[in-house]
């Protein structure tokens, strides 16, 4: 079953946080540098979560969370 988590890149003075698709142990995929605000991307990583997106699906809700809920 695929699972989402947040995931943050430190690398420069402002933090950023993306998303991590995983298969079990394995990463499937990452979107990084999403937003800024961390609570955000938890809430995008607990919806994808609990309605058990599917892999292929991802890059477009990510899409459509980032274009219809304006992070």
């Amino acid at each position: 079953m695929p699972h989402y988590i947040v995931v943050g890149d430190f690398s420069a003075n402002i933090t950023e946080y993306g998303i991590a698709l995983f298969e079990g142990e394995t990463e499937l995929q990452t979107i990084p540098k999403l937003s800024p605000c961390k609570e955000d991307i938890e809430s995008l990583a607990a919806m994808l979560n609990e309605l058990s997106i599917e892999p292929c699906h991802f890059e477009d809700i990510v899409e459509d969370y980032l274009t219809d809920f304006a992070i």
